[in-house]
């Protein structure tokens, strides 16, 4: 095993976190247009990206 076979597997490794991460990020971003958009109050699924609607949604919870 060599410096570059090493690095290769780390390069493979990095690689596919990014795109689990990257497919994890996906399908949140999704699923809140999809529930608020279409199974929510039937607004804009656009509107998952106002800041307000986030604001409005943190102190619900907390």
């Amino acid at each position: 095993m060599n410096w570059k076979s090493v690095l290769k597997n780390i390069g493979m490794y990095l690689l596919k976190i990014f795109l689990v991460l990257l497919f994890i990020s996906v399908a949140f971003i999704g699923g809140a247009m999809l529930g608020y958009g279409v199974i929510g109050d039937g607004g804009s699924p656009l509107d998952v990206f106002d800041p307000e609607l986030w604001q409005h949604i943190f102190d619900f919870f907390l």
